[in-house]
């Protein structure tokens, strides 16, 4: 009887502290790797636990060159159409998923950069990657 509940709670202890491991899963949809300069490209970013439901997270944009961070944007879901005229100055906050609109400039056509977007959801990160070729 004792050994038994020893081993039911040990195997609780190892199942709770495996949880942490993975604390939300991240997806990234966007229509395509060549976006068009000054059109409109839709992307949804969602952040769920394993079960399905929705996480509280904050979202910000990194456009990478050849392992660069050349610039740092927000999202702004409820800014739609181009260009972008109200810009945040600050993460996103959002619970579940939200919808952004983003407009690729002029001076990115040609070159090959990494969109990433960086999750944060309390101590835990994740970044979702997306190479885009930009044409005019």
């Amino acid at each position: 009887m004792r050994r038994a509940l020893v081993l039911a709670l040990s195997t609780a202890l190892l199942l709770v502290a495996a949880a942490p491991a993975e604390a939300f899963v991240a997806h990234l949809r966007a229509p395509t790797h060549h976006p068009r300069a000054g059109n409109e490209w839709r992307i949804k970013v969602t952040a769920r636990t394993r079960s399905g439901r929705g996480v509280h997270a904050k979202a910000t944009y990194k456009f990478i060159y050849h392992g660069q961070v050349v610039a740092t944007r927000y999202p702004s879901p409820r800014n739609r159409g181009c260009p972008n005229r109200d810009e945040r100055h600050r993460p996103y906050s959002f619970t579940g998923s939200y919808k952004d609109t983003i407009c690729w400039p002029k001076r990115s056509v040609g070159f090959r950069l990494k969109f990433r977007v960086l999750l944060k959801a309390g101590h835990h990160k994740k970044h979702l990657d997306y190479w885009v070729r930009v044409k005019r």
